[in-house]
């Protein structure tokens, strides 16, 4: 997989596509094991281009192989990029139908995994072509909280989306059935929404998040938070695992983020502005909003938990933070450090919505923590700290919705 996966991208870098945009790469295996890439070469007769399966097979012949055992496509997704009826009739030359078909995109995840005789109903598509499932699952959503819109958004960080467990659940769907959104591909990021009831308060909750370290623009990120206010979220609570910069925060700590330091290069409001969305220049003092801050104080406080409060210093990712660099967000003012969350509170305070911003501290920052620093580590303490987390939000939420 990773040599064919090597190949194919190595091919779609040099694809000739000024017409459609829509770069392509493709790799075969050869029966004795040699593979063979090509691209897809497009010219003003449009029709007449050559597809990347087909400048792949072309090499694989001229060399003198005659049989395939294995297909790997790259190209642009969600969708995924699935070979044309033309290209999978060429390729049915010299493959059987039980060879193995793979479908990724171009950060190497895998979309699609069947086999080229199953290949033969599914429908190819160009990048920006109405997809049908998409928007029966929009519809789907629209349908299910038409007549209780939800009152907050929940997004999920890493380890913590067992709490969906909690929700009592309407109406589940993958992320990628919904084609506008960027779909989450980090372990502990299960992509999922769910629209239910939680403490008696009807929410919409993302199970993960996207980040920008995985090559996702900043302006996509906004995305979510989007279909959180048309869907009449009036709210959203971003929760985030985090790494502290205060000795006396230590994991397993709840911490309500108070501000924040924007240190990661880029910022979702970046681009075309559509003014119906909301204004280009944010004000953003009082962005994480002081009432609802207050009223979850207050509820963890009757639990008998104390809350502190921080600044969360935001950078890109995805490396673990050098000890100097610590140093350096302490002296900017930063008591927590974490790799997302900024861009959504950014988004949501643009749309209109109310924010409520929760680290979970999973570790000590580099240089405070006797050991070096790992995502397995992030996930574990981010896990343990769920279940307090979620007793807080359950006893914060009716009177959140209240105040929201």
């Amino acid at each position: 997989m990773n040599a064919l996966f090597a190949a194919a991208a190595c091919a779609r870098a040099h694809a000739w596509a000024p017409y459609s945009g829509f770069a392509v790469g493709a790799a075969l295996r050869a029966a004795s094991g040699r593979i063979f890439s090509g691209c897809n070469v497009e010219n003003a007769a449009y029709p007449l281009s050559q597809c990347a399966e087909a400048s792949a097979l072309g090499t694989l012949v001229a060399a003198g192989e005659r049989r395939i055992v294995e297909i790997l496509v790259v190209g642009e997704g969600p969708p995924p990029c699935l070979p044309c009826g033309g290209c999978r009739q060429r390729l049915a030359e010299f493959a059987t139908s039980e060879v193995p078909i793979r479908i990724a995109d171009p950060r190497g995840r895998v979309l699609v995994e069947t086999t080229l005789g199953a290949l033969l109903p599914l429908p190819f598509r160009l990048r920006g072509e109405p997809r049908s499932e998409a928007s029966h699952a929009l519809a789907q959503l629209r349908e299910a909280v038409s007549a209780e819109p939800p009152v907050f958004a929940v997004v999920f960080g890493s380890g913590l989306s067992k709490l969906a467990e909690r929700i009592t659940p309407i109406l589940s769907l993958a992320v990628r059935e919904l084609s506008d959104l960027p779909v989450p591909a980090v372990e502990g990021h299960p992509g999922r929404i769910t629209y239910g009831r939680w403490a008696g308060v009807p929410v919409l909750c993302f199970l993960g998040r996207a980040h920008l370290y995985e090559g996702h623009p900043a302006r996509a990120l906004a995305a979510p938070l989007r279909l959180a206010r048309e869907l009449g979220c009036r709210a959203v609570i971003l929760t985030s695992a985090t790494g502290s910069l205060r000795a006396r925060i230590g994991p397993g700590r709840l911490v309500l983020v108070s501000d924040h330091l924007n240190l990661q290069g880029s910022n979702p409001l970046v681009g075309p502005q559509d003014a119906h969305v909301g204004p280009r220049f944010l004000a953003l003092d009082g962005l994480y909003d002081e009432t609802l801050r207050a009223v979850t104080r207050r509820a963890a406080e009757r639990l008998g938990l104390e809350l502190e409060e921080g600044v969360l210093a935001a950078v890109l990712g995805p490396c673990f933070e050098t000890p100097a660099e610590i140093r350096m967000l302490r002296a900017l003012g930063a008591d927590l450090v974490g790799m997302s969350l900024v861009p959504e509170a950014i988004a949501a305070r643009q749309c209109g919505l109310k924010v409520l911003g929760i680290a979970v501290v999973t570790n000590l920052a580099a240089g405070l923590s006797p050991h070096s620093l790992s995502h397995a580590e992030t996930l574990a303490e981010a896990g343990a700290a769920a279940d307090r987390l979620a007793a807080v939000l359950e006893a914060a939420l009716p009177e959140l919705a209240r105040c929201a």
